[in-house]
């Protein structure tokens, strides 16, 4: 059971050959990911960098080399290969675009841009939409799903331009709901990049989570399927029995836990549009938890900015929104798995690709010094790793237990 690394073709996802990386760390949340050599820091500016050395590539000359890493032409797709997988090339798990190259006596580093990131710099213009004077012309859609809406934004940055062609399925295109987007403006282009309209889009109340997987479409391709949840059940993965993972003192499947939490806010500085003094302010606060306990904690204050909240009537309800979420202790599960690990039959029980950040485990904790024993449903907000079988996973944040 090993990582396999393939380069392929970024705009059509065809496969070139395969690279070795044999030192690496990766990251991946509900919607995007990150992939950096054990050589970078998570978390730096360049978390996303790789370095691969001169000797890791099939190439002898410069031409060669330079043609097999092409900044901009060339992507990486990482799978897990293990036993009793479908494709003998592993089950993937990461794509990505390479980016800017740094070249070194030894080795090269670049970035490396998910789906999310290139659509960081892709519009929601249409061809012909974005003129010489003055830009008028305006996209929008009536009667779609948020995922709808999230896929024809996915068709129009990629499909629909002229020399846009990147492998991503608008899987929902067109899927009808009760949405609409009447506003995306071409003047207002700077606000209009498709990874943002993505983002608002899932962080509206009731928006689903979004992101993209990658899948092998054919024997010399790969793609990456934008999957999304849907107005009636925003949560991904929710179709099949939640994973169960048990901890117990100097045992458990989910090994290394930790428990931590955040300190609860009370009061809320929110902040709308406008510039200077005409900003348009609101506040939300809840001190029921100082004046109404004998033990109170001490007061804390956050702040919330929306520039696109033109009103009060928007921006309030957010401002108390962020608010509700922060008001309480909050509690958070963080432990780790060996995706090698089997049953009693040689097994495996949870090999990679068989679950991804979204969906709901069930946790069974006990003796642990803290909580009580007891069957926590919590859903995986990020797992991460490197080039071993270890994977560590961190859940939802939910109410702490006292």
């Amino acid at each position: 059971m090993s990582w396999k690394h393939w380069l392929t073709d970024a705009r059509t996802g065809r496969i070139i050959s395969p690279i070795d990386i044999p030192s690496f760390s990766w990251q991946m949340t509900v919607g995007d990911f990150g992939f950096t050599t054990t050589s970078k820091n998570l978390g730096d500016v360049d978390a996303s960098n790789l370095t691969i050395p001169w000797s890791a590539l099939n190439a002898d000359t410069p031409a060669e080399r330079s043609h097999l890493l092409s900044m901009g032409r060339r992507a990486l797709c990482s799978a897990w290969v293990y036993d009793g997988v479908a494709d003998s090339r592993g089950m993937p798990i990461m794509w990505g675009a390479l980016g800017e190259r740094e070249d070194t006596w030894l080795d090269t580093t670049f970035p490396l841009y998910s789906p999310m990131s290139l659509l960081d710099s892709r519009y929601a213009i249409r061809d012909g939409g974005f003129v010489d004077t003055k830009s008028t012309d305006t996209v929008s859609w009536t009667g779609l799903s948020y995922r709808g809406l999230a896929s024809n934004l996915i068709d129009l940055a990629t499909n629909r331009k002229n020399g846009g062609t990147l492998p991503l399925d608008a899987t929902y295109l067109n899927e009808s709901g009760n949405h609409q987007r009447t506003n995306y403006q071409a003047w207002n282009v700077q606000n209009l990049d498709v990874k943002t309209l993505l983002t608002n889009l899932a962080n509206v109340s009731g928006g689903p989570d979004m992101t993209f997987r990658p899948y092998w479409s054919d024997g010399t391709h790969a793609r990456c399927r934008f999957l999304a949840g849907s107005d009636a059940d925003v949560y991904l993965d929710m179709d099949h029995a939640p994973i169960v993972l048990n901890s117990f003192p100097d045992g458990g499947s989910l090994e290394d836990l930790t428990v931590d939490y955040a300190l609860p806010y009370q009061r809320a500085y929110g902040t709308g549009a406008g510039t200077d003094a005409s900003v348009l302010t609101t506040l939300a606060e809840d001190l029921t938890s100082i004046t109404g306990s004998m033990d109170p904690p001490i007061l804390r204050e956050m702040t919330y900015s929306d520039s696109d909240a033109a009103t009060l009537a928007v921006l309030k309800p957010k401002v108390q929104a962020a608010l509700n979420a922060n008001k309480v202790t909050g509690m958070q599960f963080t432990g780790s798995i060996d995706v090698n690990d089997t049953d009693s039959n040689g097994t495996l029980l949870h090999p990679l690709g068989s679950f991804w950040p979204g969906e709901m485990f069930y946790l069974y904790i006990s003796g642990y010094p803290t909580i009580p024993d007891d069957k926590y449903p919590v859903r995986l907000m990020e797992m991460s790793g490197d080039q071993s079988s270890k994977v560590k996973l961190q859940f939802e944040v939910m109410d702490a237990l006292f």
